[in-house]
């Protein structure tokens, strides 16, 4: 069986022997010593871990401190070049500005002396203290400037951006306006073409029962020329404007055409007061009873009242005409001639250009007739048509 020992305390009495040289030599070392010799190899290395400690820490610190003083420093020199650069470029708007417009001058002045006054204290800290660099501030202040001068640009461009803004709305509200107005103009265009189109297909019937047609477009004008028709547009960035403006021209041209051509028709009543005692086509001879064609109308009206023309041209004709008794005939270009007979007065003489609405007669009764009355004759290419289509047309 195995024999066990009572077992030893830890700090027992220890003994260290040592051989040398066939001797041996005994140490003992007591549980007292033991303990002391432990807790000074605590305390020994406490403290090592704490020194150790302590100076990593402090190197952070002092790290961090550094670089609290090195932002600070940079801190401090981009304090005096914004500073710097402001001043320079307040002190050359000021070199700008008319002194002699400003209320008060001094205290302008009084300023620019302060402005001056820091700017040397802070080139003074800068001569003194090693840590701030001329260069570097010279560096910084060319850069500072650069960026204000930037700074500068961007805010005079976003203004600038914001005023072409205003503008662009503006001119977009503008071009919608001119947009509706050009669409007016063309309505309006329209109404009168179509009115004058409208006149000319009444006339049309009365000319085309005599196997002949009114065709404006077809007519003769003065100075003849040729070519497919470009009105002269101003020129508009807006492309669907430009396109409008293409159209309504288009169609002013062509009213203003249609306008022109329609002052050779005698549209309207030639005598203002009248009404029909004979009309167009055969009838009953006043005098006679026998069946006869009647080249015209009768429009019985009193004696002495206005008779006018109702279109421009020039007189061919001023006289006595027999049967006709006065008679008055004005040929007014594109196949259209009107004859005013049985006149009491005519105003007017052979060769003479008259305008639409001017008086040229009065009523009368002379020649062969049964009592005052304007005998009214419209002939086209030489062939005489119904008056009474063109006195009942408007314009």
């Amino acid at each position: 069986m195995a024999h066990y020992g009572v077992r030893k305390p830890f700090f027992s009495q220890k003994e260290i022997i040592f051989r040398s040289g066939g001797r041996a030599k005994v140490f003992n070392i007591s549980s007292r010593l033991q303990i002391f010799l432990i807790l000074l190899l605590i305390v020994v290395g406490g403290w090592s871990a704490y020194s150790n400690y302590m100076y990593t820490k402090s190197g952070q610190i002092i790290s961090f401190k550094d670089q609290e003083l090195s932002q600070t420093r940079g801190a401090y020199v981009d304090l005096m070049t914004d500073f710097v650069a402001i001043h320079r470029n307040i002190s050359s708007m000021f070199n700008l500005i008319d002194e002699g417009n400003l209320v008060d001058e001094t205290e302008l002045n009084r300023y620019k002396k302060q402005a001056q006054v820091m700017e040397d204290k802070i080139r003074q800290i800068t001569d003194t203290n090693e840590w701030v660099s001329t260069e570097e501030v010279e560096e910084k202040l060319t850069m500072r400037d650069a960026l204000l001068q930037r700074d500068r640009a961007l805010s005079e461009r976003s203004e600038l951006m914001a005023k072409i803004g205003v503008l662009e709305d503006s001119l977009s509200k503008l071009e919608n306006s001119e947009m509706e107005i050009l669409q007016q103009v063309e309505k309006l265009s329209d109404q009168e073409m179509n009115k004058i189109k409208a006149t000319i297909s009444s006339i049309n019937k009365s000319i085309k029962r005599q196997n002949k047609y009114f065709n404006p477009l077809a007519n003769s004008k003065k100075n003849n020329t040729g070519g497919t028709f470009e009105p002269d547009v101003p020129a508009v960035n807006n492309e669907e404007i430009s396109k409008k403006l293409q159209e309504v021209f288009t169609k002013i041209n062509n009213v203003d055409y249609y306008k022109t051509v329609m002052q050779s028709v005698p549209l309207g009543k030639p005598v203002w007061s009248y009404w029909l005692s004979s009309p167009f086509g055969r009838r009953s001879d006043p005098f006679n009873s026998k069946s006869a064609r009647h080249k015209g109308v009768d429009l019985a009206s009193n004696k002495g009242n206005t008779v006018k023309t109702m279109a421009n041209g020039k007189v061919v004709r001023a006289g006595w005409a027999s049967g006709y008794g006065n008679l008055v005939e004005i040929d007014h270009g594109n196949g259209f001639k009107t004859r005013y007979g049985h006149l009491n007065k005519y105003y007017v003489k052979k060769g003479q250009q008259v305008k639409v609405g001017e008086a040229i007669a009065e009523v009368g009764s002379t020649g062969r007739s049964t009592g005052p009355h304007l005998h009214y004759e419209v002939i086209y290419n030489g062939v005489n048509v119904d008056p009474m289509a063109f006195v009942k047309a408007q314009l």
